[in-house]
């Protein structure tokens, strides 16, 4: 089953294990069990938190506290693999309590960051799709710059003003009028 994000948000937790790097990043994840609607950022307390995450616990329970409050279910985890796929590990499956839990993977290994959901169940590890909602992404390869979508605008403009001339030139000459008597 597919789970909805917002657009925002997902950029939101990229840029939180940007910002992060090259430590990993982590946080909660909370919504309605179809999407994914709020990402809280936590400090990640683990010894060495450039390999690995642990939540800090007490940021961990002021946050469910926050998720129960504003009537949403508490969904999943994020983290970062600052220099890896966004694959889980071998620690994050043998870390992984709660089959319940979806585990949100944030990439940077490359240029630009890469989300990929996942479904831990003791050893079995399944690929949950992820659907972005909302917004357009700006920054996406097949979207136009503003200096394109000017110019196809300037250009449809330019043909509808090319086909009113041609079109206006190949009109019959006007009837003659009969002089009134």
């Amino acid at each position: 089953m597919a789970r909805r994000i917002p657009y925002a948000l997902a950029r939101q937790i990229a840029d939180h294990a940007q910002a992060e790097a090259p430590k990993e990043a982590c946080g909660l994840l909370a919504g309605d069990g179809r999407a994914i609607t709020r990402a809280i950022p936590l400090r990640n307390s683990a010894p060495s938190p450039g390999d690995h995450f642990r939540l800090a616990p007490e940021e961990q329970l002021a946050a469910l506290k926050e998720i129960d409050a504003d009537g949403l279910e508490w969904t999943g985890i994020y983290h970062s693999h600052p220099r890896s796929a966004p694959i889980p590990s071998r620690m994050d499956i043998e870390e992984a309590r709660d089959a319940k839990l979806l585990h949100l993977i944030v990439s940077l290994e490359r240029a630009k960051a890469k989300l990929k959901l996942w479904r831990i169940d003791g050893d079995s590890v399944t690929p949950i799709d992820l659907v972005f909602e909302g917004e357009t992404r700006a920054d996406a390869d097949d979207q136009f710059s503003l200096r394109h979508r000017i110019a196809v605008v300037l250009a449809g403009i330019a043909s509808l003003l090319l086909l009113v001339a041609i079109s206006v030139s190949l009109l019959p000459p006007p009837p003659e009028l009969a002089a009134l008597p």
